[in-house]
């Protein structure tokens, strides 16, 4: 009497396929959040550009005491618009400062803008 032996120890194409099939769904998820995690690094790092440039801006603006319109040479590649108005008090000026990105950039024009009071030198 033959004795027959069923070796099982492989895999088979259904096991693969189904294997390959979920594999495939963990990693386009993966991807994703990966596309997501650099556009939103991409925004952020644009944002914090912004910020930067409008605390240089405020800088220039408290030590001079004047609203200066030098920061297009200065920042070519963001819009800076400054807008001077009167404080609560007639030594006191308020200035509200937006800064944006440039229309080149890869995020979509992220904008910071900020307000300030300065003070005025007597005359």
């Amino acid at each position: 009497m033959k004795i027959i032996r069923k070796n099982e120890k492989g895999l088979t194409l259904v096991e693969i396929l189904a294997a390959l099939v979920i594999l495939g769904i963990v990693l386009v998820s993966f991807m994703s959040f990966f596309t997501q995690s650099a556009k939103f690094t991409t925004y952020n790092y644009e944002k914090l550009t912004a910020v930067q440039v409008a605390e240089d801006v405020i800088s220039n603006v408290r030590e001079k005491g004047l609203v200066s319109s030098d920061y297009r040479t200065r920042y070519p590649q963001y819009t800076i618009e400054i807008v001077s108005s009167n404080g609560p008090t007639p030594n006191l000026k308020r200035a509200i400062i937006t800064v944006k990105s440039a229309q080149g950039t890869r995020s979509k024009q992220p904008e910071f803008k900020t307000e300030m009071y300065y003070e005025v030198p007597d005359e």
